[in-house]
């Protein structure tokens, strides 16, 4: 049985061929925001390195966030497109499980997601829906805790000089869920029949795109008229 995972939740775009727990193949690469550019030519690069078809393919594996909004977007949308195209299962995982999964030997982990704008995404225990919040938020519900904590992420690295007071800060193998990882936890997943819908699969973004917010913030200003404050 042999999977391909597909990565790009945050600014790392990662590729990866499991079967079961191993992984035999993986490519990553940090493109900043040219995910669509990257993803393609990383999928035939592993799947040529393995000596894999994609027909040969038992499923397909993706990270569904939540994460960047344009990396999600380019993510899910191939990983749907393949599946539907091949025929395969498709098995879908969040950052947050997948960063625990890589973090699965460390006592206390918490994966950390950055969803910009000062915005985290947070969660302690794999298959919990992400928590949502500023910086203090999380330096609050951290607080609260009981025993050490170990923030894995990218949202734990861009803030670490403020989360370091109440938690250890993991390092750069963390700083994006690692593809290995997806693969190897959706290989379990699949083992045991978690698979879904093409068709339903959406991102998690746990916020609206930043698109969407200037465009809601102009529209406020203008209904506010000349110098005033909405």
């Amino acid at each position: 049985m042999t999977l391909l995972a597909i990565e790009t939740a945050t600014s790392e775009v990662g590729v990866a061929l499991g079967a079961g727990d191993v992984v035999l193949a993986s490519a990553t690469a940090r493109p900043g925001r040219r995910h669509v550019e990257t993803l393609h030519p990383l999928i035939a690069e592993v799947t040529t390195r393995a000596g894999v078809a994609l027909g040969d393919l038992a499923a397909v594996a993706v990270d569904v966030g939540p994460g960047l909004f344009t990396g999600l977007r380019v993510g899910v949308a191939a990983a749907k497109a393949l599946a539907f195209a091949l025929g395969r299962p498709l098995v879908a995982l969040s950052s947050t499980d997948v960063l625990l999964h890589a973090a699965r030997h460390a006592p206390g982990a918490v994966a950390v997601v950055d969803l910009r704008r000062g915005e985290l995404a947070w969660a302690d225990a794999p298959g919990r829906l992400p928590e949502r919040g500023g910086v203090e938020d999380l330096v609050a519900a951290l607080s609260r805790r009981a025993g050490a904590a170990l923030l894995v992420g990218d949202g734990a690295l861009r803030y670490a000089q403020a989360l370091s007071a109440v938690a250890e800060i993991g390092g750069e193998e963390f700083a994006a869920p690692p593809v290995g990882a997806l693969a190897r936890l959706a290989g379990e997943r699949f083992a045991t029949g978690e698979t879904v819908d093409p068709f339903a699969l959406e991102p998690v973004y746990l916020r609206d795109a930043d698109v969407r917010i200037n465009w809601t913030t102009r529209e406020r200003d203008l209904r506010a008229g000349p110098g005033e404050v909405a």
